[in-house]
């Protein structure tokens, strides 16, 4: 197996790549994903593997350091130095070979020259470049030139264009091992970067979405936290509780403390591909300071108030002004809808001074079905993507 070099996605893959593997690790426009490749490299490059680099985009010089920058740690610390066909190569093959049947013809020489002079067990390629000069099917021929070699994994790197429709050809035309695409969210704040496991033909899986950060060069998956937080007694455990409910089930939300007699409740669901923790901001004024911490590395929140309380009206109105000055996106959940005197969505909109684009919604905190729509459409709104 061939580690990736990110824990959490060996663990999702089943420990890493195995040999003979094809990988692409797709790249949406404005994500920065280049962590992925170089890691898998320092992996290899690590455990000993003889590699080939492909990079017709810039030089082997130039990629260094930045991989070192961006890693930091060089490749030439490394058991074994790479192989590199840069910028140079293409240049050269355009210049002496232009059309694109003799080009191809150089690409495979050389490529079956390197792998048989080492001999190379991974190939990494940047593949942007050879995907414009020659074409997807006939960019692929020239990487799959590489197995009469001897070389048996090929990752890829490609920044994509076209979306799913792309990513589906690499699966059911050309064999894909493992197919993995990052992405980022449309919204600037927070910058929320995910990773999406599309396909592994090894080993059996359900499609499944992860967050990441960049921290000290590495790639960190981390667990997308969404916390309910609102004025006290509004709702705010009853709605974690429906939401982690299942049908049938005992709850699966747990309340702990922390030692100083402060409530807080937590739960995990499943929902459009992602693994999502609520939590639920402890519910009495005293620990109203307890919510601008949590709200550190929060995807998004639920905002739950009472709408038959109109008295805490100036409590949901501060809890409204910071989350709109800190730019965290939150949808707010008017609990008690099902009670008499219930305010409804103008009066709430003009009485809390809640903007136009922030959506409301009124609900029952008990009823699982409304609780479980808010979320919903929470996460479906930040991880919207073209």
């Amino acid at each position: 197996m061939i580690s990736t070099g990110i824990n959490g996605l060996d663990e999702m893959v089943g420990g890493g790549i195995p040999k003979n593997g094809r990988v692409l690790y797709s790249l949406d426009q404005g994500v920065d994903g280049r962590l992925f490749m170089i890691s898998a490299l320092s992996s290899a490059l690590a455990q000993g593997a003889s590699c080939l680099v492909i990079l017709p985009h810039t030089t082997a010089d130039a990629f260094g350091n930045d991989a070192a920058r961006m890693h930091g740690t060089g490749l030439d610390c490394a058991p074994k130095q790479p192989v590199f066909l840069d910028t140079f190569d293409r240049e050269r093959i355009q210049r002496i070979f232009p059309s694109q049947e003799a080009g191809k013809r150089e690409w495979v020489r050389r490529i079956q020259k390197v792998c048989r002079d080492n001999p190379v067990e991974v190939i990494f390629a940047y593949f942007d470049l050879l995907y414009e000069d020659f074409g997807l099917e006939t960019g692929l021929e020239i990487l799959e030139s590489a197995k009469d070699s001897g070389t048996s994994t090929c990752i890829l790197e490609l920044l994509n264009f076209e979306g799913a429709p792309l990513l589906e050809r690499f699966v059911r035309e050309f064999s894909f091992d493992l197919v993995l695409r990052a992405r980022s969210s449309l919204h600037p704040l927070p910058q929320f970067t995910f990773f999406t496991l599309v396909h592994t033909s090894w080993s059996p899986h359900y499609c499944r979405s992860v967050p990441f950060t960049i921290s000290e060069g590495r790639v960190v998956p981390y667990v997308p936290k969404i916390l309910v937080t609102g004025p006290p007694g509004s709702g705010k455990s009853t709605f974690v509780t429906s939401a982690c409910r299942n049908e049938g089930q005992e709850d699966t939300g747990v309340t702990c403390r922390n030692g100083k007699n402060q409530e807080i409740d937590f739960c995990w669901l499943h929902w459009n591909d992602f693994g999502i923790t609520l939590y639920g901001t402890p519910g009495h004024t005293a620990f109203d300071p307890r919510i601008l911490p949590s709200l550190r590395h929060a995807m998004g929140v639920v905002l739950v108030i009472d709408a038959t309380r109109a008295g805490l009206l100036p409590c949901a109105r501060q809890l409204i002004e910071k989350l709109t000055c800190r730019r965290i996106p939150f949808v707010v959940a008017a609990n008690k809808r099902d009670l008499p005197g219930s305010m409804d969505e103008q009066e709430i909109r003009k009485s809390h001074g809640i903007p136009t684009d922030i959506p409301v919604f009124a609900i029952s905190a008990i009823r699982k079905p409304d609780v479980r729509f808010v979320v919903e459409s929470l996460v479906d709104s930040i991880a919207a993507v073209s």
